[in-house]
């Protein structure tokens, strides 16, 4: 089972991060762009990934996939 959406959940994502990205960089004293990246997914990914799964998916009715995230 593998989520058919995923490109769609990225392509939402990557505008978050690059608006948000000179804050975390400050707020997190992080110098460098691509680890800045790796700690907001880290940080926040999950967040991102469950509001698009549960609010904006075109298959969020019937994801099998996303039941494992509300156990």
């Amino acid at each position: 089972m593998k989520c058919n959406h995923l490109d769609d959940i990225i392509k939402a994502e990557i505008p978050i991060v690059q608006r948000h990205l000179q804050e975390h960089k400050w707020y997190h004293h992080i110098q460098d762009d691509t680890q800045a990246q790796i700690d907001f997914i880290e940080k926040y990914g999950w967040l991102m990934r469950e509001y698009y799964c549960d609010y904006i998916c075109p298959d969020k009715d019937t994801c099998k996939i996303k039941e494992y995230q509300h156990k």
